[in-house]
């Protein structure tokens, strides 16, 4: 122990000469562990967490899948039909559920809070393995058609609505006008599925009962056997398809995938997160790098001392024993830094979340014991991998090629100096990657952002409603509703123009339908294609802006009575009627049988309803008074601010009933900015990896020069005394400088070239194709270590030749 201590204090003296270069390099590190500290916290959040739910692996979705051209595979909800044979046909699982998710609106007398709420089967909890933890389950005999009106609600709700109180359970809620009794809390942190709020029994629309096409809207889940891996449920389900498919002619063509919990949960953020790692990853190999150049310089420093020790008889194990230490306090002073910086960087990401249900994972964001544990792991690991070639190039020197090499005052040798240019190089390298990565996102994520949706977002807000049941569980009911808000809205000063849809662009799911189109032969398609679906008011398609092509618009004279038509984008028209127009032909619906024809009366400009990253949609905008769904979107258009808009548009809503509540209430510019919310992120990391990889490589450029510089100085200073000037010098420490990292540089881009198209296939909105990354990574990196450098070298340049001989 005595030993040790001797080595850390012996550690600490060596530092204390030369601070500069031990600020430097804690600086180093402190921003390689914390930004890796930050990570693991990030990393333990998202990956380990168990979103509330034991062993949440074994806990699946189970969704129906199909090829679409030019989309790829899909996934879909299922239909009860198909959850029904699901359940008793298959042997994967230990307990299936359906579910239905649906907004609630919880009348409060002098407000309408909207809740998500799910209808649930009867072993919804044992797919999950959860109990409540106050109350019961629901019970078998309240499942099914006329629900019973009990409910399960979470502990997020119980406590914000009855302050945690056990005298919840028994009370009542008026949710969609009717009175439901609170029978059950569920445990802290489970929102399954979606975020949900509150349970209720399982209940259907009549026709969804028995309907495939067209009852594809339930959530469907599973539990793993114990035992059974999720390939082999996945084979299972492989089988069954096939099966299913005989079963009925409305499961042609789809395939079933079983999704775990986590996997789901996490979609969109995944590539995102391996970047982060990545990126941490190679910031801590640069900081590792640079440490191991200057433990190397430090160690040819004191190459004299170190041989003589040798000379006399000491132990070479001691030797790599204190140099080791020496890696140790260091690092560990770098890791104590890093983990205040972590601190005060954990709330700041917060502000990157790419999607709001991230919001769970994003609140346990912290430095637990298991985060400190893996960095106190990480510093350890971080000062042997860096302190491990000075300790052996200490434990191998030799005293006569040291006098022959260094001469009197100690110095690089041939072998040291190979060693820390190789390091050089290898820094340099590391950091061209960084920053052309970061330099080709930042040009892919421009263009991403400068891509025309096919849209105007600007001075437009919106909103979402859902419609109660059983108030309004007919069309009829809903078409009347929808007219008389419009009336209402049209009241409204602030508003110039409004629509309402089932659905829109980038901010909402993107409903399909399947349409056999007619040929110009009068054929339609021998099969159908999946089309986006909208079901809108008249005005819908004007206050987004899309700009109409040939034929007319929706009108209010088309209804329930008129014929069906549809207004259709300008892609679907052009590919099914490229050399003529669209209008006059017809789509006919893939389900139901017996639907009768749309006619194609208009052709609108495109959206992009799945944002930038995707190809413009080939959309069907049918009347929402021939065809209404129980969910609808109002944007809004006016004079004022966005929350002038959402005013209006609420009071609108008010006026025209009580019941509703506005749900997800925005600006259309914020969605536009949600929907650039992974490539942002992607971004951002990279740029800051970027800039730190940058600071990094000027700080161990210097760090490493002024060693070099003050190893050599014995050489510089002949090289002065025989007639060298003051410019002659600095040119050979800049042109020596520049040559490593020119080698790097090089080594760089080349690795730049493979991961840039590697990264392209699985980033949104990467762009690998352009040349100025390469040359501005190159040059800026090339150009700050040169500046970085400068100040050692002109310290060369104007060294004092008789002091420095004369210690020599």
């Amino acid at each position: 122990m005595s030993t040790l201590i001797s080595d850390i204090l012996s550690a600490l003296r060596f530092f204390s000469r030369r601070r500069f270069a031990f600020l430097i390099s804690v600086s180093t590190m402190a921003l390689a562990l914390g930004a890796n500290t930050a990570v693991f916290s990030a990393l333990r959040a998202f990956i380990f967490s168990n979103l509330g739910v034991p062993e949440a692996e074994r806990s699946v979705f189970l969704w129906t899948t199909k090829a679409l051209p030019g989309r790829g595979t899909v996934n879909f909800f299922g239909s009860y039909p198909n959850y029904e044979r699901l359940r008793d046909q298959t042997e994967s699982f230990s307990a299936t559920a359906a579910m239905l998710t649906l907004d609630l609106n919880w009348d409060q007398g002098d407000q309408t809070t909207r809740i998500q709420g799910v209808r649930v089967t009867q072993d919804f909890l044992d797919v999950f393995d959860i109990e409540p933890q106050l109350g019961r389950k629901l019970l078998p005999e309240e499942h099914g058609p006329g629900a019973a009106p009990s409910a399960l609600i979470s502990d997020r709700l119980w406590r914000s609505a009855f302050n945690a109180s056990s005298d919840a359970v028994g009370q009542t809620l008026r949710i969609n006008g009717e009175l439901i009794t609170i029978v059950g809390i569920l445990p802290a942190r489970f929102e399954q599925p979606f975020n949900a709020q509150m349970w209720l029994p399982f209940d259907l629309p009549e026709r969804l009962w028995t309907a495939i096409n067209g009852g594809r809207g339930l959530t469907l889940m599973g539990r793993l056997k114990e035992g059974v891996s999720l390939d082999a449920a996945n084979r299972e389900l492989t089988h069954f398809a096939k099966v299913n498919e005989q079963v009925d002619p409305a499961n042609e063509d789809w395939d079933w995938l079983a999704q775990a919990l986590p996997e789901n949960t996490l979609a969109g953020a995944g590539n995102a997160l391996l970047l982060v790692q990545a990126g941490a990853g190679i910031l801590l190999l640069l900081a590792v790098t640079n440490l191991t150049s200057l433990l190397l310089a430090w160690s040819s420093e004191r190459a004299r001392e170190n041989a003589l020790r040798l000379a006399l008889g000491a132990n070479g194990w001691h030797l790599i024993r204190q140099y080791l230490v020496q890696s140790i306090v260091l690092v560990s002073a770098g890791g104590a830094a890093g983990l205040i910086l972590a601190n005060a960087v954990l709330p700041l990401l917060g502000y990157l979340n790419p999607n709001p249900s991230f919001n769970t994972f994003m609140e346990e964001l912290s430095l637990d014991r298991t985060t400190l544990g893996f960095t106190g792991a990480l510093i350890l690991i971080t000062a042997l991998v860096a302190g491990v070639l000075p300790a052996l190039h200490a434990r191998r020197t030799n005293l006569d090629a040291v006098l022959r090499e260094g001469g009197r005052s100690g110095g690089a040798g041939p072998t040291s100096l190979r060693w820390q240019r190789m390091l050089v190089i290898v820094q340099s390298a590391i950091s061209v990657v960084i920053l052309v990565v970061a330099a080709m996102a930042g040009l892919g994520f421009k263009k991403l952002s400068h891509i025309n949706l096919g849209f105007t977002a600007e001075d437009r807000a919106t909103f979402r409603i859902e419609f109660p049941t059983p108030s309004h569980e007919s069309h009829e009911a809903r078409a009347q509703f929808v007219r008389e808000l419009e009336l209402n809205l049209a009241q409204e000063p602030t508003l110039t123009d409004f629509g309402f849809s089932s659905t829109i662009p980038v901010g909402d799911i993107q409903w399909g339908g399947g349409f056999k189109p007619q040929l110009s032969n009068g054929t339609f398609t021998e099969e159908p294609h999946a089309f986006h679906f909208r079901r809108a008011s008249p005005s819908y398609t004007r206050v987004l802006g899309t700009k109409l092509v040939e034929g007319r618009r929706l009108s209010p004279h088309d209804t329930a009575e008129s014929r069906p038509i549809a207004v259709i984008s300008q892609s679907l028209a052009e590919k099914f009627w490229p050399e003529e127009s669209a209008i006059g032909r017809m789509l006919q619906p893939s389900s139901p049988a017996d639907a009768p024809l749309i006619e194609v009366v208009g052709v609108v400009t495109d959206v992009r309803d799945a944002g930038a990253g995707f190809p413009a949609s080939e959309t069907v905008y049918v009347p929402w008074a021939q065809k209404s769904v129980r969910r609808g979107w109002i944007v809004l258009q006016g004079h004022g601010s966005t929350a002038d808009l959402l005013a209006a548009g609420q009071r609108a809503l008010r006026k025209t009933s009580p019941a509703f509540a506005p749900i997800d209430a925005c600006s259309l510019e914020s969605l536009v900015w949600q929907s650039h919310a992974i490539p942002r992120l992607q971004i951002t990391l990279l740029g800051v990896f970027g800039a730190i990889a940058l600071l990094m490589s000027v700080l161990g450029t210097y760090g490493v020069m002024s060693q070099l510089v003050n190893n050599q100085r014995g050489d510089l200073a002949v090289r002065a005394a025989l007639g060298a000037s003051n410019h002659t010098v600095l040119r050979h420490i800049l042109l020596t400088n520049a040559r490593l990292a020119a080698a790097g540089i090089v080594a760089g881009l080349v690795a730049s070239g493979f991961i840039a198209h590697t990264a392209e296939a699985g980033l949104t909105g990467f762009d690998a194709s352009p040349l100025w990354p390469y040359a501005l990574g190159g040059g800026l990196l090339l150009v700050t270590t040169q500046i970085a450098s400068f100040i050692p070298a002109r310290r060369a340049a104007n060294i004092d030749i008789a002091q420095t001989l004369a210690g020599e």
